[in-house]
């Protein structure tokens, strides 16, 4: 019986470990696209102040 025992211990560590590397590679896929979604918001901010630019510029003229 202690043997059934340790061996259903031993799955069921297996599978919380499998849960920690899951989450693991989870978080690791998300750091990139947090980066790219950053870069792109920066990309689009930087445009529309250049946007706001040349407009003014060309009230000017």
């Amino acid at each position: 019986m202690s043997t059934l025992l340790n061996i259903f211990l031993v799955l069921l560590q297996m599978q919380k470990s499998a849960e920690l590397a899951n989450a693991d590679d989870t978080h690791k896929f998300f750091v990139p696209v947090m980066v790219i979604a950053v870069i792109f918001i920066g990309i689009i901010v930087y445009l529309i102040s250049i946007d706001r630019k040349i407009k003014q510029l060309e009230e000017k003229k």
